[in-house]
């Protein structure tokens, strides 16, 4: 897969993502970074600047199939990203979009995330993109706990890019059990979620309500796969207490700890 990371927030996740070998990561940004794959940008006072002047990258972002582009929408960079998209229009694009708390932010900053949420779920919802995956800081920092200052940003992204990456994982996996479709059209807005494997208790990283259609991706180690009686069954009964369209895969793996990540989808805009 390829990832494009756009502005601090956007790049500092696809330096994460590549850590992997699944991922040809390209960044975008207005500061220097370390990295073959990188195009720097000119610092501009607005984001309107952003826009009108965004150079065309289609040489630099020279990739094929599928791509999730990453943003932090109140940067004022982000004021670039459909410009920038344009160069990878013939690719499956998915989106993954980073909220900051609005109380943290300046005016102009709050108008520039409110125009990039909304832009980006329209252009989703119509079909332009695969999907678009929200995020909220505030609720990656609930669902940590208390985080100290300097390692704020860092230790919330140490809990999105194994979520992101588990599940582009399993969708290129053959399950042990499953009982997934193809989504339906309309639910291109989505976000993740952690769930409790025994209790089936559910914490997603963005509040999104009005949702129609969930997956569920248990990662289930060899042991428990093997001696576990009451697994599924337990199961079974977490999907029978859902009132959306729901569906799960079961998924061997090498780990000590089993774990449920989710993927939570919308037909509707989300507004701030």
């Amino acid at each position: 897969m390829n990832v494009i990371g756009l502005g601090n927030c956007g790049c500092n996740i696809a330096e994460q993502l590549g850590k992997y070998p699944q991922y040809n990561v390209f960044l975008i940004d207005t500061e220097p970074r370390k990295g073959e794959n990188f195009y720097l940008l000119p610092e501009k006072k607005h984001p309107e600047q952003y826009e009108s002047e965004c150079p065309d990258l289609t040489q630099f972002l020279n990739c094929n199939g599928d791509v999730m582009f990453i943003v932090g929408g109140s940067g004022f960079v982000s004021a670039s990203a459909l410009r920038i998209l344009q160069s990878v229009k013939h690719c499956n694009i998915s989106v993954l979009y980073i909220k900051t708390d609005q109380q943290l932010l300046a005016q102009t900053q709050k108008l520039q995330q409110r125009a990039t949420f909304h832009i980006l779920q329209e252009y989703a919802r119509s079909g332009v993109f695969e999907q678009i995956i929200l995020v909220d800081n505030t609720s990656v920092s609930e669902m940590i706990g208390e985080l100290s200052i300097a390692d704020y940003y860092e230790s919330l992204n140490q809990t999105i890019v194994p979520m992101i990456h588990f599940i582009n994982v399993f969708n290129n996996s053959k399950p042990v059990m499953s009982t997934f479709g193809p989504f339906a059209d309309v639910s291109r807005i989505r976000t993740l979620g952690m769930v409790n494997v025994e209790t089936g208790e559910e914490k997603l990283i963005f509040p999104l309500d009005n949702r129609n259609e969930t997956r569920y991706y248990y990662a289930i180690n060899a042991k428990s796969l093997k001696e576990d009686g009451t697994l599924h069954n337990k199961i079974r009964k977490q999907m029978k207490g859902k009132n959306e369209k729901s569906s799960f895969g079961i998924f061997e793996t090498s780990y000590d700890k089993n774990f449920c990540y989710s993927v939570v989808c919308s037909r509707e805009i989300v507004q701030l």
